[in-house]
């Protein structure tokens, strides 16, 4: 389980913008896929971080709540 969240909590460091694009899920998605997660926890955690945070720029200042949200979508 530290596994996947210190590789999730990565793969949220290397977004950038402000803003939830199409393209910023798709690679949320890609990079958690690339981590050897369960398509399922892939999907979910990106829904729960999108609903918690308005922007990726505000998931990355409350880094220290990714863990719970994680959590949230274990099988």
């Amino acid at each position: 389980m530290i596994r996947k969240i210190v590789a999730l909590t990565l793969i949220v460091v290397f977004f950038s913008c402000e803003k939830w694009s199409k393209v910023e899920c798709e690679t949320y998605i890609a990079e958690c896929y690339s981590s050897s997660l369960d398509s399922a926890f892939c999907e979910c955690s990106l829904e729960k971080i999108k609903t918690k945070f308005s922007s990726l720029e505000e998931a990355l200042h409350n880094e220290e709540k990714l863990p719970e949200i994680f959590l949230g979508c274990q099988n």
